[in-house]
């Protein structure tokens, strides 16, 4: 344990994770503005694609239909990018959002640090993170005690399943970060990633919880079969969003910046959670938005 770590912290297997799984990068980026242009480019491009067409996703069950409701469970969900010029002013960002439950992506040293200075401990006594200095690592914090925390496989990149105990009622959160297509030989992996975050619901006995950067659409068709195939929800389409975009922000594309127009971001349940409210967050030094939910959890 380092630290920063407390009775209830888990530094669940430092840079292993990244550093033991082949390719553990999202891709080399090519010297050069032009290169970095193409870059882009071609990835958007890609990612564009696999967009359309944005066919209609399952809202899931009525409330009625889900029977009894029980505790409810704020969540936030936020890619930081492991490049962020101030994680201090990100970790007030976080902590303004007063989520129940935090899930981190691109958790860095940087980032375990400027929570280590603030009031994140406090509000947050349970911990498990997996520092990584590229682009996997994660943390969940939660008001809640921890019961269960594993690294595990997802599809070739590090994923960390972490188990919550919330008034009694057993959940399980995945921080999820799908390969970004940067390079055309990313694609195998990014479909890879996004159905071994789906396949964790596979003998799943509890309420589970899959957040964060899925770098997929809602029209994306590894994404939707995914979720079909082991009857999840994504939380935009029970609150009636059709296209709810996090990605990108304050970040150029061939020298031109956009307001958000990709919803790569998700947070994805069992059909036993429902889903009674999606916001957008802004937190300072990433190109993503983050996402605060409000859940109701079954009996």
């Amino acid at each position: 344990m380092s630290g920063r770590e407390g009775p209830d912290r888990l530094q669940a297997g430092g840079d292993t994770g990244s550093a033991e799984t082949p390719g553990a990068t999202e891709g080399v980026r090519p010297a050069g503005p032009q290169g970095r242009v193409a870059l882009e480019v071609r990835k958007r491009f890609i990612m564009g694609l696999a967009a359309l067409p944005l066919l209609p996703r399952d809202p899931g069950p009525p409330p009625s239909a889900l029977g009894a409701p029980g505790a409810t469970l704020t969540l936030l969900a936020a890619n930081v990018e492991c490049t962020m010029a101030d994680a201090d002013a990100q970790v007030a960002a976080l902590l303004d959002a007063d989520a129940d439950l935090v899930c981190i992506i691109e958790h860095t040293t940087a980032t375990a640090d400027a929570l280590a200075r603030s009031a994140f401990g406090e509000l947050y006594p349970h911990v498990s993170e997996d520092v990584d200095e590229g682009w996997f690592g994660s943390l969940v914090a939660a008001r809640h005690p921890i019961v269960d925390r594993r690294l595990l496989d997802l599809g070739g990149r590090p994923g960390h399943v972490v188990d919550i105990d919330v008034d009694g009622i057993d959940i399980r959160v995945v921080p999820v970060h799908a390969q970004a297509p940067i390079e055309v030989g990313d694609v195998s992996l990014w479909h890879t990633t996004i159905a071994a975050a789906a396949a964790i619901a596979e003998g799943c006995d509890r309420p589970l919880i899959l957040a964060g950067d899925w770098n997929a659409t809602g029209g994306h068709g590894h994404y939707r079969r995914a979720l079909a195939h082991h009857d999840l929800v994504d939380a935009q389409a029970r609150v009636g969003r059709r296209w709810f975009p996090t990605w990108p922000v304050d970040h150029p594309i061939a020298g031109i910046r956009f307001p958000p127009f990709l919803p790569l971001d998700h947070i994805v349940t069992s059909r036993d959670v429902l889903t009674e409210a999606l916001e957008r967050i802004r937190v300072p030094g990433t190109d993503h938005m983050a996402l605060r939910a409000t859940l109701r959890l079954p009996a």
